[in-house]
């Protein structure tokens, strides 16, 4: 979809997508909601990404897959590094889903990844490869506040532009949002149930 399309097109359907974990749990849970540009969710997936592991970008072709959608536009995601620094690979999700991907940032990270996974991994070439392929986040100013960007196969503005248009209540794009919510509730849940099963021995 060209930049014209994505900006003036009515009912842009993105795919948001966001993560919970634990480092007490071996994987986390990861939701993708699909939603048009009037706020209306039509679509929803879960999978699961090891945490510490490698199987981000896997996760996110699958979600994508199990929605069997033609129509949607964008895939947003809630970082680039999830689970404890499984590494999306944006080049990978763009050639593999065929649509303009970005991972959005909502704090100015301060932090040493690189520092942290040649510490922490004996597979840290690999994974550092991954992080310098992302390169150096976009700002983007919003009337919401300012968001960092990484992306694929759409431009400065278009991104600009579309993710103002999903924002609705603070820097969070509505996809995203609501992606971060289901996946909070069914960690949640998850944890609770297997601690019920702890106390009562089973």
């Amino acid at each position: 979809m060209n930049r014209s399309s994505l900006i003036s097109k009515k009912a842009v359907r993105v795919l948001g997508i966001a993560e919970s974990f634990d480092l007490s749990r071996p994987r986390s849970v990861l939701v993708g909601t699909v939603m048009r540009s009037d706020w209306v969710m039509d679509g929803a997936a879960i999978s699961y990404v090891s945490v510490g592991g490698r199987d981000a970008t896997r996760a996110i072709i699958d979600i994508y897959s199990s929605l069997e959608r033609s129509d949607v536009h964008l895939v947003m995601i809630d970082g680039c590094i999830l689970s404890w620094y499984n590494v999306v690979d944006l080049d990978e999700l763009r050639d593999s889903l065929g649509v303009p991907v970005m991972c959005i940032s909502f704090e100015d990270v301060k932090g040493d990844a690189a520092g942290a996974i040649r510490k922490l991994f004996p597979d840290a070439d690999e994974r550092l490869a991954l992080l310098e392929k992302l390169g150096r986040p976009a700002m983007i100013a919003t009337p919401h506040g300012v968001v960092w960007i990484r992306s694929r196969g759409i431009d400065y503005r278009t991104a600009k532009t579309v993710i103002k248009r999903f924002q609705r209540e603070g820097k969070r794009p509505e996809p995203i949002r609501v992606s971060k919510l289901v996946s909070s509730a069914v960690l949640r849940s998850l944890m609770e149930s297997e601690q019920g099963k702890d106390i009562n021995g089973r």
